[in-house]
């Protein structure tokens, strides 16, 4: 009886079979690895962004509306920076809105409902965080004070426009401009800040708040018209200022020498009664001044 073995030909032939098995294999379980980390990454960048949009959005929302200048504010400052290359924005909110949640969590710390809110993005070299500033003082200075913690890490990019009705606008200040229509967020966010991905993926969201809207308030410096009653108009039909015997109008008032005609500046009227004159400011308000 002869036992037969293997030639050099088939071991040859099953080695190189294994190998590329074992290869195939090999490569399968690094893709499967490497889909999974950037499956990871992603789903972390998406959560970076969407937890940074809802916390703006939130109070955005919120904004405080009034007509007093003082207790509303909304502001956004344009600005960009780059960031591995690509230009992105970095784009500043300042706004004074409402909201329930306190900044120290005890139970009485004297803060009321309304806050001066502030959302940046500070890259320090080390890490990408977007800021909240908060400060439960509306005060003159809203561009400081309060606690600034951080919201996310990897915050790469925030873009933020205001709508006038027309136009996107990139930039906007509502003491001058009122509350806008709405505020389109634009946050972009990347899985990895740690430095060790080369091309960390790059998620993008963008909402769109709509506000109520509040007209700016009128030009305090505008000149205002009004109607004047018949007893401070003189006999000629026109607005007299209480010219004095000679004609001339009292020292101060900017009237005419030709007496009976209206104030140079048009910022009031006056009559002569007896012995005094009856000065009407813009606002309503009569003066007496004597005459000399």
């Amino acid at each position: 009886m002869h036992r037969r073995g293997f030639t050099l030909l088939e071991l040859l032939v099953a080695g190189v079979m294994a190998s590329v098995v074992l290869g195939g294999v090999t490569m399968s379980l690094s893709q499967l690895g490497l889909s999974k980390s950037i499956s990871r990454q992603r789903l972390d960048a998406f959560s970076r962004c969407d937890t940074a949009l809802r916390t703006i959005r939130r109070d955005v929302i919120s904004v405080l509306r009034r007509d007093d200048l003082f207790d509303t504010r909304l502001r956004i400052i344009n600005d960009s920076s780059n960031y591995e290359g690509r230009l992105v924005d970095r784009d500043e909110l300042l706004l004074f809105n409402s909201s329930l949640r306190a900044n120290k969590e005890i139970d009485f710390n004297g803060e009321g409902l309304e806050y001066e809110t502030q959302f940046r993005i500070d890259d320090d070299g080390y890490d990408i965080v977007m800021w909240k500033r908060r400060d439960p003082i509306l005060d003159d200075n809203p561009d400081g004070g309060g606690i600034a913690t951080p919201l996310a890490k990897g915050i790469v990019s925030l873009q933020l426009e205001a709508y006038d009705g027309e136009v996107w606008m990139p930039q906007w200040d509502s003491d001058e401009l009122g509350i806008p229509h709405a505020i389109r967020i634009t946050i972009a966010a990347i899985g990895s800040v740690d430095g060790d991905e080369v091309n960390p993926p790059f998620i993008e969201l963008r909402t769109v708040v709509p506000l109520d809207r509040v007209m700016p308030p009128a030009d305090l410096f505008e000149e205002i018209e009004e109607v004047e009653d018949e007893e401070e108009t003189g006999q000629d039909g026109e607005l007299g200022l209480g010219s004095d015997d000679a004609g001339n109008a009292p020292a101060g008032m900017g009237g005419s020498p030709a007496g009976g005609g209206s104030g140079g500046d048009n910022s009031g009227s006056g009559s002569k009664g007896g012995d005094t004159f009856i000065f009407t400011d813009p606002d309503g308000n009569r003066h007496e001044i004597p005459l000399p």
